[in-house]
């Protein structure tokens, strides 16, 4: 439902607005227009200008942050968690508004934390510029439609194998304490009191609370995960919500039995006050198998702390962590719910377009801008074209693409990548045109040649695409 209040603001692992201890007091620039870069020419010897196409320079959003906390200390950890989260980039990332259901792709320029002896009791204030090079405004919802190629004879064949998001396995066991405490995880630390609560959790019913009754003392839970050899590449990650004082380290461990592995420290991605996602990466040494992984708490030098800890995952060998999922959410459990690995499909967490006939997929942008779409063609194809029907461009490609092989069309880079990597820009056909997606229901159609010993078109046409406005 589109609201006018701003809502939370999500900047990596931090997140800003209701409910966490940073207060959003004053933002600019995001229904603002950028910059106009126009391309007008001067009439000469007449009064006025030709004028030309207008065109937006870069985006630049500054935000104002308020901290509130209880103590000096945890002002402190607020600052400190600000700054590690707003550090130079080599590339842009998401920021995202989720209550507004827009996202940009931003690089933080200027940071402010002041320091106020007269205030710095328990408030303080942040500003932050974020540059956005990419102008556009985006849904944060990407959107998939597919369709096989045109196929006068053989028509479609269903179900369609949608691409997309790849296939994946959450390997923890019991990952949100659905269940109970006791199926697959266990306690680590002497003066460590586990509750499953329900008053607080990031997903499902249920959390984990870690009570730690002593100063300078560990408390944690392990998870029991689906056993992996040497030379497996094993990411974790788990949501935690740790106090604003009281916690001295954060650490996430990969286990074998009781044997720790390895130890990475993540207190720098938590949030104080607020839940985060944490997360690391072990690759399991020679001779070595991990069958749990465990995320730690220390409690300070100044006495007991309380934290908690919800929807853990750890992956086998993936390029990047998952958004979570659990037999319960988003996947299907293998075995016994709440005590087994849950796998999730390839093409889930999209939402696809409508298809219609062989040939032919509609796109809808629900902007107020031209969309850039991703083409995804799987072979096996000859000389694939593809048409933007309500605009007429066509963009054709000179190239053949073999049954397991794929191509990549960035439309708004223009880059056409072979298996994703190869460049082979050379492919597309002199006098192609971009298809861009228009504000409103589109219609893109799909053609290409049957290679030989290929019955039927089972060439599979991918369209990716966000809503866009600017």
């Amino acid at each position: 439902m589109v609201q006018q209040r701003l809502g939370r603001v999500q900047w990596g692992d931090l997140t800003f607005g209701p409910g966490t201890p940073y207060a959003v007091t004053a933002i600019e620039g995001l229904d603002d227009l950028p910059a106009i870069r126009g391309e007008d020419v001067e009439r000469p010897g007449q009064h006025g200008d030709y004028t030309g196409p207008d065109y937006t320079g870069p985006r630049t959003v500054p935000i104002k942050l308020g901290m509130h906390t209880d103590s000096p200390d945890a002002l402190r950890a607020l600052s400190l968690a600000l700054r590690n989260a707003t550090q130079p980039q080599a590339q842009p990332a998401p920021l995202q508004f989720l209550d507004q259901d827009i996202l940009v792709w931003a690089k933080v320029r200027k940071r402010s934390i002041p320091y106020d002896a007269e205030y710095l009791w328990s408030i303080g204030d942040a500003a932050l510029e974020f540059y956005c090079a990419d102008p556009y405004l985006y849904g944060l919802t990407e959107q998939s439609a597919t369709t096989t190629a045109q196929s006068p004879s053989a028509g479609r064949t269903y179900p369609l194998p949608y691409s997309g998001v790849s296939a994946a396995r959450n390997l923890v066991l019991n990952p949100s304490f659905e269940d109970s405490l006791t199926t697959e995880s266990t306690g680590i630390g002497t003066n460590n009191t586990r509750t499953r609560v329900s008053s607080d959790s990031w997903v499902g019913s249920y959390s984990v609370q870690h009570a730690i009754s002593a100063a300078s003392s560990q408390g944690g839970s392990a998870w029991s995960i689906e056993p992996q050899p040497a030379g497996t590449q094993v990411r974790f990650g788990v949501w935690v919500r740790i106090p604003l004082t009281g916690i001295a380290t954060l650490e996430l461990w990969w286990r074998n039995g009781t044997t720790n592995l390895t130890t990475q420290s993540v207190i720098a991605q938590a949030a104080p006050g607020s839940w985060a996602r944490v997360s690391g990466t072990y690759t399991v040494a020679s001779g070595q198998t991990c069958d749990r992984v465990a995320a730690v708490a220390t409690s300070s030098s100044g006495g007991a702390a309380t934290w908690w800890a919800d929807a853990a995952m750890a992956t086998a060998g993936a390029a990047a962590l998952p958004a979570f999922f659990d037999g319960s959410s988003g996947g299907t459990w293998e075995g016994l719910p709440n005590a087994s690995v849950s796998a999730r499909p390839a093409g889930t967490d999209r939402v696809y377009g409508m298809s219609g006939a062989s040939g032919r997929v509609t796109a809808v942008n629900g902007g107020a801008a031209p969309a850039y779409p991703v083409l995804r063609i799987d072979g096996p194809v000859a000389n694939p074209a593809i048409e933007q029907v309500n605009t007429g461009s066509i963009i054709t490609l000179d190239a053949s693409l073999q049954a397991g092989d794929f191509l990549l069309i960035d439309t708004r880079s223009r880059a056409v990548l072979l298996m994703g990597t190869s460049p082979r820009r050379s492919w597309v056909r002199a006098g192609s045109s971009w298809p861009l997606l228009l504000p409103g229901s589109n219609e893109l159609a799909y053609r290409g040649s049957a290679l030989p010993g290929a019955p039927g078109q089972t060439s599979l046409l991918t369209v990716t695409w966000r809503d866009t406005s600017l």
